[in-house]
């Protein structure tokens, strides 16, 4: 075959073959419509949200997901950005409970009532308790007048306690408080079996807490407020005084224990205690649980008509003397 024939065979092949080309590659340009998308089942839609997925709540997550219609936008950014709008408003509580660790991890599927607080982590070397725990005072209680009628479940001398054990554990002492409310906890509820009841308390605390070494069983006294107020320095607060009873066969060292904080009260504040008061079956219980600790000390602090803020200020003046014995008691100093 002559040369020229030969080059114009391959010149119309390399045509052919570029124009069989062209039609392969030129529809990759083309703005064409994309494939549809395979729609999501909802109930296998999963959104990345770790807060959502961390939520023990899953099944109030997955049944708002459910109420939103069908879409084929369902898997888009946009959509789950939407979904995630309509999830339960509590969402916002689940961002609070990851900041508590093992909140979500280990959910609480009941909630159990609090016998007693450990306030300050180490074996507890002070209870508080309180006996009479509902009473608290006519200035705390909206719409209250009546002296007899000055208790409360919530509003009482419990918050005392606490206050005590926070300002102990503030400086450096181990405490637990019990705040059994015996009103709302038992059965045909007797005012006249208090201190049975507290007994009971006591003697469980004092059997799960061996390292206990003071107890304080804290009250709040009758009378009106011009015999239970004291100022000093132009500031208002609360008098207290001690109850010791005479039928414990170890009431002496009670009164020594009492007799002990009572001074270095008056030391600091002049007359804030009002006395210590020694009663015997004929007079009143006579016991007060005083013989299962000897230094134990039954304070009755302020009266019906103190605000909390006048307890608060003794409580403070208290909490100083208590800290003040124990570093005696053990031979070392108040840092």
């Amino acid at each position: 075959m002559p040369k020229q024939a030969t080059f114009k065979g391959l010149g119309v092949f390399t045509f052919l073959a570029s124009f069989i080309i062209s039609l392969k590659v030129i529809p990759l340009y083309m703005d064409v419509p994309p494939l549809p998308v395979k729609e999501v089942p909802e109930h296998q839609m999963k959104i990345n949200d770790p807060l959502i997925e961390m939520d023990p709540q899953k099944k109030a997550v997955t049944s708002s997901i459910k109420k939103a219609p069908p879409s084929k936008s369902a898997t888009t950014p946009q959509a789950l950005k939407q979904a995630k709008s309509n999830l339960p408003s509590d969402t916002n509580q689940t961002n609070t409970r990851l900041t508590t660790k093992n909140q979500i991890i280990t959910p609480v599927t009941k909630k159990l009532p609090q016998k007693s607080n450990p306030v300050h982590s180490g074996p507890p070397q002070v209870l508080i308790y309180h006996t009479h725990n509902r009473e608290s005072w006519l200035p705390e209680l909206e719409g209250q007048k009546n002296p007899s009628q000055a208790f409360d479940a919530k509003v009482n001398v419990t918050l005392l306690g606490k206050d005590l054990a926070s300002k102990l554990t503030a400086k450096g002492m181990n405490v637990i408080q019990s705040t059994e409310d015996y009103a709302g906890e038992i059965q045909n509820f007797n005012y006249a079996k208090s201190y049975v009841y507290s007994k009971a308390t006591l003697t469980q605390e004092l059997s799960n807490h061996k390292s206990i070494e003071y107890v304080f069983d804290i009250h709040r006294d009758s009378e009106s407020r011009n015999r239970t107020t004291i100022q000093f320095n132009n500031v208002d607060y609360a008098q207290l005084y001690f109850v010791v009873g005479r039928d414990n066969p170890n009431w002496e060292k009670t009164m020594q224990f009492a007799t002990r904080i009572q001074n270095k009260l008056n030391k600091k504040i002049p007359g804030i205690s009002k006395g210590i008061y020694q009663k015997d079956h004929s007079s009143g219980n006579g016991k007060y649980n005083q013989s299962l600790v000897e230094s134990s000390a039954l304070i009755e602090i302020g009266g019906v008509e103190n605000m909390l803020r006048e307890n608060y200020r003794t409580i403070s003046i208290l909490a100083d003397v208590i800290h003040e014995i124990w570093h005696e008691d053990h031979g070392s100093t108040v840092s």
